[in-house]
């Protein structure tokens, strides 16, 4: 199920830049409240903020290149020892929506990336290998969830595609069948109008035959053999016309 195979990409919508303004916000209050993100300067909890809300931004569109970007901002908190506590949500929704409509090496990335930056997470703040796996486990869970809500909603899209793909070729293989249908008893209906065209033609012989011996003993008669002759012919023209507007595919 890769991403080309039916993860519309369009613009920057209202839905992403309000998730982007949201992220801001809530980044701006962590930053405000908490004095320990502003003791080494503001340079880097902005940046983060910055980094992290145009990937939120543009995860819809440039799935991959948001989580690149997230992954980037990942490493500059565990340099940094501080993190943000919004960041956490802007990790879900790249993640969710990189396995939503990202290509299949992004889904794939951010699933083992983000369970291994967990796991560093996890192992930085606890101490102990019992408190970390208990950590990691804590801050795995909704991460895994944000996953596999993605990944579900990606399997969704794209059985609706393959059924309306299904749907389409039967469409075309009824057309088709139908088509073949009409063909076949046009086909029949030609035939029939041929034999009973044919069987006049040769009526019309034994009747102009008729009627060239019996012509100087009994010009009457030859006159009404000529006649139905003439009558015949005319039937036969109007048969042989609906015949080629058949063949022609007139109705």
């Amino acid at each position: 199920m890769e991403a080309a195979g039916g993860s519309p990409r369009g613009g920057l919508g209202r839905a992403d830049a309000a998730r982007a303004l949201a992220l801001l916000v809530l980044c701006a209050a962590n930053i405000a409240l908490d004095p320990g993100l502003r003791q080494n300067g503001l340079a880097v909890p902005v940046g983060v903020t910055a980094a992290l809300a145009s990937a939120v931004a543009v995860c819809r569109r440039l799935p991959e290149r948001a989580l690149l970007l997230g992954f980037a901002v990942v490493v500059v908190q565990i340099a940094w020892e501080d993190e943000l506590p919004a960041a956490a949500l802007a990790a879900y929704v790249i993640v969710g929506t990189v396995a939503a409509r990202g290509a299949q090496w992004a889904v794939r990335l951010a699933l083992y990336g983000g369970l291994a930056a967990t796991a560093v997470a996890a192992a930085r703040e606890a101490d102990g290998p019992a408190p970390a796996l208990q950590s990691a486990l804590v801050l795995a869970a909704p991460f895994t969830l944000s996953w596999a809500l993605g990944y579900r909603a990606r399997f969704r899209r794209c059985h609706r595609a393959q059924l309306a793909e299904r749907d389409a070729v039967l469409g075309r293989l009824r057309a088709a069948r139908r088509g073949a249908a009409v063909a076949a008893q046009r086909v029949r209906i030609c035939q029939e109008m041929l034999d009973i065209t044919g069987h006049r033609v040769a009526g019309m012989v034994v009747q102009a035959e008729a009627a060239d011996r019996v012509l100087d003993v009994a010009p009457g008669r030859a006159r009404e053999v000529l006649t139905d002759i003439a009558g015949c012919a005319r039937e036969s023209e109007t048969d042989l016309r609906r015949t080629s507007d058949l063949l022609r595919g007139r109705d």
